[in-house]
């Protein structure tokens, strides 16, 4: 337990100065512009592991897409990397940053990690939605946990309150996306689904 709330507090400090990016919502026109790809995908398989100093845990999600938005294409299969996870009992989670789940339908925003080919969730938890069916048709709804937040307010890590009965419809949601990428505004901040 002092473990973790030594590395967390580590993790914290070092995501310092990130924290205007982290914390100030950004608008979707943004979010969307800056991305390298959006994509709808499914989560087959996560794991976690050390980099290679030992210093840092990161989870690996490999995603199989099934969608592209916008006018980027590219390959049926991505690795996505994220700061926080479990390796042999020791576990860092960064405040804040998206948690990825094995079998989770998403649509994620991504940019490119700078050391390696793998993707990052861009804008923080602002980058990920989850898929949910809703009379026949595939709704985006913000995914409620976030890394940290659930394990302080509840004994529970992966704790997932109800999602709204409100969100945005793929066929929207990609508009949204044409819209953003060819330059214009979608008049929307931050989340777009609650």
């Amino acid at each position: 337990m002092h473990r973790r709330l030594v590395i967390g507090t580590l993790l914290l400090v070092l995501a310092l100065p990130l924290a205007a990016s982290q914390f100030v919502p950004q608008d979707f026109d943004v979010v969307a512009r800056e991305s390298s790809f959006i994509v709808r995908g499914h989560v087959v398989d996560t794991y976690s592991a050390w980099d290679d100093a030992r210093e840092v845990i990161y989870t690996y999600a490999t995603v199989r897409v099934t969608r592209f938005f916008g006018e980027a294409t590219g390959p049926d299969t991505l690795v996505v990397r994220e700061v926080g996870g479990t390796v042999d009992g020791y576990t860092q989670e960064a405040i804040g940053f998206p948690a990825i789940r094995r079998g989770e339908q998403v649509v994620l925003f991504l940019s490119q990690w700078e050391d390696s080919g793998d993707y990052r969730i861009h804008a923080y938890n602002q980058g990920k939605y989850l898929v949910r069916e809703r009379a026949g048709k595939e709704i985006l709804v913000e995914d409620p946990v976030r890394q940290g937040e659930a394990r302080l307010a509840t004994p529970d890590r992966f704790h997932v309150e109800p999602l709204a009965e409100t969100g945005l419809t793929i066929d929207e949601f990609a508009s949204m996306v044409d819209e953003a990428r060819a330059g214009g505004r979608t008049g929307k901040f931050t989340r777009v689904a609650q």
